[in-house]
C-alpha cells in the first residue's frame, strides 16, 4: 500500500461501521464528523479539523471500524496504508505522539463518570429554573471549535499556545538521562510563478531572499497559481470571502501533494512598479490569535528589490507559517526574532516613495511578524511594536479598504488586551475595546459571522474588567448586549461549546450588574444562563468547564440569598459549590479547589446559621447577613482577589 490524497464532497461517508481497517486518515482540508451509535441512535461524537488523525485505532489492532466518519463540506485527506502507517508510527515522533494522545483521551473517557448520574439528576431538578430532563447525562455533546481566552477566568490553554509555550520554555532532561540527537525537520517554502513576470526574474530574487536561512528549503513550482482561482488577480479580490476561501483551498492543495508548509504566490501589480506576494499555509491558526496572517495579506515589494529588503521578506514569509512540528517550531524560534529586528526599519517605516495603501500593507505584515516574535519569545516589547505598526497601517489605509481595516483593528485590539492583561494598564484595556467597536463597524455579521461574534465576546469580557477597575455601569451593561450578541451568532444547536462558555461568562456579568442595581430578575437571569449552560457541560465530558459553570452557579444563587432572604437559594449554592469542589480536587485543579472549599465553607454557614435562628424566628423575620465580613464573602476561583465594599471579590 502507498499514501494517496483523496477529496470527498459534503456528505460522502470516508469509512463506514463495520468496515475492515485498511486505512488510516490525516485530514487535510476541510471538517470531518465522526459519528458513533449511541442508546439514542447514531450521533456526532466528534467533529475534526485539517491535521488530525482519524480511523488509525482500527490499522493498530487490525478491528473492524467501531465508527462511521462523514465529509462536512469539501474535504481532503491524506490516506495512509497500513504498513506505511506502522512504519510512520515507529519513525516519526509527532505521529506517535499524536496516537498516544488520542489513545489515553479514549482510555480516560472509559473510566466512567466522575459525578454519577443520579446525583447530577438531584442537583439539576432544584434548579429554579429546571434542565431540559431529556438531556442524556453520558452522551457526548456535539464538539465546536476551541474557545478563545476568557478574560473572566482561567482556561486551559489551547494546542498553539502550549506549542509556543514549549518553545520558549526549555523542558528539564531528567537526571541521568542521556539528551537525544536533534533531528530537526526542515520547513519546506513553495514558490509559485509570479503573474507577469515574463522573465521569472522576481521570482528569481525571491528565491534568492530565501536562501540560507537555517532550517528552510524554498523552491519553485512551474505553476501560475492566478491561473487556477478565478478572478483572485483582480484588484481586492482576497477582500471577498468566497474568494480568499477559493484560494486558500486550491493553495492548501498544492501544500498537500508536495508536503510543503507555505506557498508563496503573487502578481506584478498594474503600474508595474512593485509586486504583491500572497501567502497559503498548510493549516489555520487559532482565529484569536495576535499576528494571524490571512489571505488578505499582502506584501508589497519594489520591482527589482535591492538587499535592504531581505531580512523583511524573511521575517514576513516565516512568520507566515503556522509550524507543524516542534523541530519547525524550534527553526522559527531561533531565526524570526533576529530577522524581525533587521527588518525594523523597512517594515514600521516603509519607503515613502510607495504609495500610502501599499505601505499601509507592509505596516501590516510587520505588525503580524513582531507579533509572532512576541510568542516565540514571550517578550511584551514585541507586541508595543505590533501595536505601533498596526496604528501607522490603519492611518494610512483609506475608508474604502473596509475588509483590510476590519482585520488591522481586530489584531490592534487583540494586542492592546494581552498587553492590559499583563501589566494591569486599565488605559490599554479601554483602548482595545474601542479597537473591537472599530472592528466590530467593518466587519459584517451576515458575511463574517464568526469573526463578528468573537469581537462581540471579546468586546463584553474586556468591558467587564473595566468595569472591575473603575464601576463603570455603562461599561456592564454594553458588555451584557456584547455577549447576548455573541450568543445569538454562536447558538447552543451550531457551536454548543462556544455558546456554553459565552452564556456563562454572561452569567458572571449579569451576577455583579443584579448586585448592584439590587435587582433579583437579574440574578434570575444569570441563573437561566449558567442552567442552560449546563445542559451542554457534562461532569464526564468537560469536568473543568462544568465545574466552572457549577461555581458561577453558587455565586448567583448566594446573591439571590442575599437580596431575597430566601432560605432555598442559600442551600442550593451550597450544593452547586459542592459538586464544583469535587470535580476540581478530582482533576488536581489545586487553586480553584482552594477558593471554592472557602465559598463552600462561607455558604454552609449562612445555611447552619438560618438554620438555627429558625427556631426562635418567624420566617418573616428571617434575612441574610451576606457580604459585611471578609468571613462572608464569595470568591470566584477565576477571579484576582480584589474586593469590593459589599465583601464579594470581584477582578482586578
Amino acid at each position: 500500500m502507498k499514501t494517496v490524497t483523496k477529496t470527498f464532497k459534503d456528505g460522502e461517508l470516508i469509512y463506514s461501521r463495520g468496515e475492515e481497517s485498511r486505512w488510516a486518515f490525516e485530514l487535510l482540508d476541510g471538517s470531518v464528523e465522526i459519528i458513533g451509535t449511541g442508546e439514542n441512535g447514531p450521533s456526532v461524537m466528534a467533529r475534526l479539523k485539517p491535521g488530525e488523525l482519524f480511523g488509525e485505532m482500527g490499522v493498530l489492532d487490525a478491528s473492524p471500524r467501531t465508527n462511521t466518519a462523514r465529509a462536512r463540506g469539501a474535504v481532503t485527506v491524506k490516506a495512509i496504508g497500513k504498513d506505511d502507517f506502522l512504519k510512520r508510527v515507529e519513525s516519526d515522533p509527532d505521529t506517535a505522539l499524536k496516537v498516544m494522545t488520542k489513545l489515553a483521551k479514549k482510555m480516560k473517557s472509559t473510566e466512567g463518570s466522575l459525578i454519577p448520574a443520579e446525583v447530577w439528576r438531584e442537583v439539576t431538578t432544584n434548579l429554579p429554573v429546571p434542565l431540559d430532563t431529556g438531556v442524556n447525562v453520558t452522551a457526548t455533546p456535539r464538539l465546536g471549535r476551541p474557545l478563545p481566552a476568557n478574560l473572566i477566568g482561567e482556561r486551559k490553554s489551547n494546542f498553539f499556545e502550549r506549542f509556543l509555550d514549549s518553545m520558549v520554555k526549555d523542558t528539564p532532561r531528567p537526571i541521568g538521562k542521556k539528551a537525544k540527537s536533534p533531528t530537526p525537520a526542515d520547513i519546506q517554502i513553495i514558490v509559485a510563478l509570479v503573474k507577469d513576470d515574463y522573465e521569472n526574474m522576481q521570482r528569481k530574487l525571491l528565491l534568492e531572499a530565501l536562501d540560507g536561512i537555517p532550517g528552510v528549503r524554498a523552491v519553485g513550482v512551474e505553476r501560475d497559481f492566478t491561473r487556477f482561482v478565478p478572478g483572485v488577480a483582480e484588484p481586492n479580490a482576497l477582500a471577498n470571502e468566497d474568494t480568499a476561501k477559493r484560494a486558500n483551498r486550491e493553495g492548501r492543495t498544492w501544500l498537500a501533494e508536495r508536503n510543503a508548509d507555505l506557498l508563496i504566490w503573487g502578481m506584478i501589480e498594474p503600474t508595474g512598479r512593485n509586486v504583491e506576494l500572497h501567502f497559503v499555509t498548510v493549516t489555520s491558526s487559532p482565529g484569536e490569535r495576535a499576528g494571524r496572517f490571512t489571505p488578505i495579506n499582502t506584501l508589497f515589494l519594489p520591482i527589482d528589490f535591492y538587499n535592504d529588503w531581505v531580512p523583511l521578506i524573511r521575517a514576513c514569509v516565516l512568520a507566515a507559517i503556522d509550524p507543524r512540528s516542534f523541530s519547525q517550531g524550534r527553526i522559527m524560534r531561533s531565526a524570526l526574532p533576529a530577522l524581525g529586528s533587521a527588518a525594523r526599519a523597512m517594515g514600521a517605516d516603509p519607503s515613502a516613495a510607495m504609495e500610502p495603501h501599499e505601505r499601509a500593507a507592509i505596516m501590516f505584515c510587520y505588525g503580524n511578524t513582531a507579533a509572532m516574535c512576541a510568542q516565540l519569545e514571550g517578550d511584551r516589547s514585541w507586541y508595543q511594536t505590533a501595536v505601533e505598526a498596526w496604528r501607522g497601517a490603519v492611518a494610512l489605509y483609506g475608508n474604502d479598504n473596509s475588509a483590510v481595516l476590519g482585520q488591522l483593528y481586530q489584531q490592534l485590539g487583540l494586542a492592546l488586551q494581552i498587553i492590559a492583561e499583563r501589566t494591569n494598564d486599565i488605559e490599554r484595556l479601554e483602548e482595545a475595546a474601542d479597537a473591537y467597536r472599530r472592528a466590530l463597524v467593518h466587519i459584517s455579521r451576515r458575511k463574517q459571522p464568526a469573526d463578528w461574534g468573537l469581537m462581540k465576546y471579546r468586546l463584553g469580557c474586556v468591558l467587564y474588567k473595566v468595569d472591575m477597575a473603575v464601576g463603570d455601569d455603562n461599561a456592564l451593561r454594553e458588555a451584557i448586549h456584547a455577549c447576548q450578541s455573541a450568543r445569538q451568532v454562536f447558538n447552543r444547536y451550531t457551536h454548543p461549546i462556544r455558546w456554553s462558555e459565552i452564556s456563562n461568562t454572561l452569567a458572571q456579568i449579569l451576577q455583579v450588574y443584579g448586585d448592584n442595581a439590587r435587582s433579583v430578575p437579574v440574578l434570575e437571569y444569570a441563573v437561566k444562563c449558567c442552567a442552560a449552560a449546563l445542559q451542554v457541560r457534562t461532569p464526564d465530558t468537560s469536568p473543568l468547564q462544568w465545574a466552572t459553570i457549577q461555581n458561577t452557579l453558587g455565586s448567583a444563587f448566594f446573591l439571590l440569598a442575599k437580596h431575597t432572604g430566601e432560605w432555598e437559594y442559600m442551600r442550593q449554592s451550597s450544593e452547586a459549590f459542592r459538586y464544583a469542589l469535587a470535580v476540581y480536587k478530582d482533576q488536581s485543579a489545586g487553586k480553584m479547589a482552594i477558593v471554592t472549599e472557602r465559598n463552600l465553607q462561607r455558604a454552609e454557614k449562612q445555611v447552619q446559621s438560618m438554620a438555627e435562628r429558625q427556631v426562635v424566628e418567624p420566617v418573616w423575620a428571617q434575612s441574610f447577613n451576606v457580604g459585611q465580613t471578609e468571613d462572608d464573602a464569595i470568591i470566584s476561583p477565576f477571579l484576582a482577589e480584589s474586593e469590593d465594599d459589599d465583601g464579594i471579590f470581584r477582578v482586578a
